[in-house]
């Protein structure tokens, strides 16, 4: 190929309008070999691409070895070279990762010809600098490598292994530009904000990249062939192919000591098993990370004849506490009970209180709420509203020698664990339909840990998750509200019959006379056809 102007020319503006064609034409990486490769895209890399092009927000959540940060690596640079006063920060989680980063954009930068190289005036010590101002500064998440600069590019490289996620982030940020494109990239370390950044409705693109992406992790020729029901299940499940199932279980056993914790966090088939911890999950599957957003959640509004529960957990609400939650279940079946209304935010228990009463009111429900500590304000609040359906207990008042009701959930050692018991019955038996997201992303973090006790771990929360159970508790006292839905609400006509018990699941036949005494406003309604 002859090297005249006229052809350099061409190929540069080829260059700068297509990252495509710069990568694949001019990038060269080292290969698993340590052989000289040109960069050939794969799905995974122009998947990265394709959405960081759209959405200048994103965040990659990844089996290991897909190529994720040689990509980010070549896009970065691009934009470097193909723009006057360009910045690029490269976040790593630790010294060593920076310079192998650093490293990595040295090499593609060194093995360009000579007519696609930008002069550098700088590149060594972690920096890259060109004459056009443009520069490429690589770091460790704890270091002071981007104070005092605006970066309209960022890379945070492995973000979940960094040591303190939240104070780094907001440092990064920052420094970034108002229209700066950020890429979260890493692969997942348990369950912690990580995790929970990934759950959240943040505005970032979430893309995840399993191990079944990868071309390289199939094998022709099957090494094991007494695969366990595990394994089986497994393969079924994530619908592999033979070479795909042969890949699997060779690599299970072989290079992760059959540990499947090890093998979902390194190898990932799906979001929710890259997120796995030390501890043994308390509920046994993950469910899909939905994410979710605060405040007030209707999934369903209140039904004629149905029952319902309000489990109500309370905090402080100062801004680095726990969250106010509170889960309004319908219980009219309790073999299928749906969750129909959530709240999950920060506000002290001042507002919070207004926000508990109100949706009581709309569902006419049971009210189940903690009464440690900040939930005997909730309590009060109610009680001074003379708010009729209360979860209560019988206390022995020695003032008054006699027992006396003691409103609100008590939660110890010993009902603590029983409504752990209830909660975990009813949702791995599917009696309770789970659609919140706020719950759902507490649930799949929810473990056991070194003494047996079942906890969010350290930077988690499961304020939700006890609202859940709050609410079940209720079950042992809602017979009163059925009575009283029972005589409040009284169905006539065939029609009426018929929705009553398409709402509570019961039989027009197995009913009671008192179940349908008719009531005066209904015989009129149904004489005059409305009905």
């Amino acid at each position: 190929m002859l090297n005249t102007r006229d052809h350099i020319a061409s190929e540069l503006k080829k260059c700068a309008k297509s990252f495509h064609y710069f990568a694949e034409n001019y990038v060269k990486i080292v290969g698993m070999d340590s052989a000289v490769l040109p960069l050939k895209l794969n799905e995974a890399q122009r998947l990265i691409i394709s959405r960081t092009m759209r959405n200048n927000h994103t965040m990659v959540l990844k089996a290991r070895k897909l190529g994720s940060s040689t990509v980010i690596a070549a896009y970065y640079l691009w934009k470097a070279l193909f723009n006057k006063n360009t910045r690029v920060a490269v976040v790593a989680h630790t010294d060593p990762a920076a310079k192998e980063l650093f490293t990595m954009y040295q090499f593609m930068y060194s093995n360009l010809p000579a007519e696609m190289k930008v002069s550098a005036v700088r590149n060594r010590d972690n920096r890259l600098e060109f004459k056009t101002g443009s520069k490429i500064v690589v770091g460790s998440a704890g270091s002071e490598s981007f104070r005092g600069q605006t970066y309209q590019y960022i890379h945070a490289s492995e973000y979940a292994f960094w040591s303190n996620i939240d104070t780094a982030i907001a440092a990064l940020f920052q420094t970034g530009g108002a229209n700066a494109t950020i890429i979260f990239e890493s692969t997942a370390n348990g369950l912690n904000k990580a995790h929970e950044l990934w759950g959240e409705d943040n505005g970032f693109d979430k893309i995840f990249l399993g191990w079944k992406i990868d071309e390289r992790y199939n094998l022709p020729h099957c090494r094991f062939k007494d695969l366990t029901e595990k394994e089986r299940e497994y393969t079924r499940k994530h619908k592999l192919t033979s070479t795909q199932s042969n890949w699997f279980v060779n690599q299970l056993r072989t290079k992760c000591a059959n540990n499947w914790l090890i093998f979902n966090q390194e190898f990932p088939a799906t979001a929710e098993l890259a997120f796995v911890t030390s501890g043994q999950r308390f509920f046994p599957d993950p469910w899909p990370v939905t994410g979710y957003s605060r405040g007030i959640k209707i999934y369903k509004e209140p039904q004629p004849y149905r029952i319902y529960t309000i489990g109500v957990d309370t905090a402080s609400g100062s801004p680095g506490g726990d969250y106010s939650a509170f889960m309004v279940l319908d219980v009219t079946n309790d073999n299928k009970i749906e969750m129909v209304a959530s709240y999950y935010d920060k506000d002290p228990p001042s507002d919070y209180k207004e926000e508990v009463y109100d949706m009581a009111m709309k569902y006419e429900a049971l009210a189940v709420i903690e009464s440690n500590s900040y939930g005997l304000s909730i309590i009060e609040y109610m009680m001074s509203k003379a708010y009729p359906h209360m979860f209560r207990d019988q206390h022995w008042d020695k003032a008054k020698n006699q027992w006396t009701p003691r409103y609100g959930f008590n939660t110890n050692s010993k009902s603590r664990n029983l409504m752990m018991s209830r909660l975990y019955q009813f949702i791995t038996s599917n009696r309770v339909e789970v659609i919140d997201g706020a719950f759902i992303s507490e649930a799949n973090s929810l473990a056991f840990n070194a003494r047996g006790k079942v906890e969010a771990p350290s930077g988690k929360h499961d304020d939700m998750v006890m609202a859940v159970a709050l609410a079940l508790m209720g079950l042992d006292q809602v017979h009163d509200l059925v009575e009283e839905v029972a005589a409040k609400v009284r169905p006539t006509g065939v029609k009426e019959m018929l929705k009553w018990e398409q709402a509570t699941g019961r039989l027009f036949s197995e009913a009671t006379s008192e179940d349908f005494s008719p009531d005066p406003v209904h015989e009129v309604l149904n004489d005059i056809g409305v009905w």
